[in-house]
């Protein structure tokens, strides 16, 4: 494309955004103004932060499986809350590694989202929402019993929060910008 292409696609791209904006129309307007009290850079922050204590706890997870006789069955017992893992155990790995990952991940954005609410007591937001990852684990554990209570005793359970509560501030060093 030429350049004279490509400003023409610019300026028909800002046009059409303007039409949009003095539109009458509100669905027009309401999908215009629809991702605005998003705060891009805490959530990118809370997501690397998450992302050493997802690392941390994806290798516990693996040893504990060694431990037991499979490296995937920790997984596996996580992802038998959405799968039958029987009759798929490669799917319900998979879905117990990105539910891990995504819950981890969400630890990361919530400790972000208390730190900067509070500016202070990193250490204590740290011990606060590892000790409700453990509370939380184990509540599912209980709940849906089944595999993933033979899997992650309750031992592992209160490791994975500590090792969560250890590795958030740590984790927070590494983000793009501190909050």
């Amino acid at each position: 494309m030429t350049p004279d292409g490509w400003t023409l696609a610019f300026y028909a791209a800002c046009s059409f955004s303007a039409m949009l904006h003095q539109s009458p129309v509100l669905e027009r307007t309401l999908i215009a103004d629809l991702l605005c009290a998003v705060h891009r850079e805490r959530l990118v922050t809370g997501i690397t932060t998450g992302i050493l204590p997802a690392s941390a706890t994806t290798g516990m997870l693996l040893g504990f499986g060694i431990r037991l006789g499979a490296p995937a069955r920790a997984f596996q017992a996580i992802g038998a809350l959405l799968a039958d893992a029987n009759r798929m155990p490669s799917l319900a790995t998979v879905l117990g590694i990105v539910l891990h990952i995504t819950a981890t991940l969400l630890c990361g954005v919530a400790y972000i989202a208390l730190v900067d609410d509070s500016e202070d007591h990193l250490i204590a937001w740290a011990i606060t929402v590892g000790a409700g990852a453990a509370a939380l684990l184990f509540i599912v554990a209980r709940t849906f019993g089944g595999s993933i209570a033979l899997a992650l005793t309750p031992g592992n359970l209160m490791a994975i929060g500590v090792v969560i509560a250890i590795t958030l501030p740590i984790g927070m060093r590494f983000a793009p910008s501190r909050v």
